[in-house]
């Protein structure tokens, strides 16, 4: 079941001022991501396996005298990314899919939700598998992370885009609430009149 956009004028603008501020933050966690990680595969594997496992393998980084994760931190930041992530990502592609209109455009967001809660459960999890897998995992773990990110605000720049657009609907909503089809109904209500109008003429009475 879809709706119609316009039907809401609040709606609109709250769709798109949730839509900036989900790009916002985005940028800001990206931020905060290479300041404590960095873009190289050499700042993941000290951020979560410490500065000695890091210059056995990339001698010439600079040492940031970082300690091992340990299996504490790891599941307490696992726990509460999974719940922000979870709603996070549940509203916004809830609302992406609930503003198209119904048929296969609404195939590209189902596999942009596919893409969106697969990119999340890697990003929540890669920190595991960096910590206690082989040092070659490190690899991953930027791109996961611009993965999800990139994923996101893909979602968030589509939702920019319907809530600036009008899209011409072919299908309007009944007095019961369900949703009826503009031509048939209007098909439908003509020959209704014809019929009407075509018995008012046979059973007048001559005179």
């Amino acid at each position: 079941m879809s709706f119609r956009l316009q039907d809401h004028a609040f709606f609109r603008p709250a769709v798109l001022v949730f839509s900036i501020f989900t790009l916002a933050q985005l940028i800001s966690g990206s931020i905060l991501y290479v300041e404590k990680i960095g873009l190289h595969p050499a700042g993941a594997l000290e951020y979560y396996r410490g500065s000695e496992t890091m210059l056995e393998v990339y001698p010439e980084r600079p040492d940031r005298f970082r300690n091992p994760a340990t299996f504490y931190g790891l599941l307490k930041t696992a726990v509460s990314h999974s719940l922000a992530y979870g709603l996070f990502a549940f509203l916004l592609l809830h609302l992406l899919r609930s503003l198209l209109p119904d048929g296969p455009r609404r195939k590209p967001a189902e596999w942009l939700g596919i893409m969106v809660y697969s990119t999340a459960f890697l990003d929540i999890f890669s920190g595991f598998l960096v910590t206690y897998g082989p040092v070659e995992l490190a690899y991953i773990r930027t791109p996961i992370f611009s993965a999800f990110v990139g994923s996101t605000a893909a979602c968030a720049f589509w939702l920019i885009r319907i809530s600036l657009t009008r899209y011409p609907e072919k299908y309007d909503w009944g007095t019961d609430g369900l949703r009826v089809d503009v031509e048939e109904h209007s098909r439908l209500a003509e020959a209704a009149s014809k019929k009407s109008s075509t018995k008012q003429t046979q059973g007048a009475p001559s005179v």
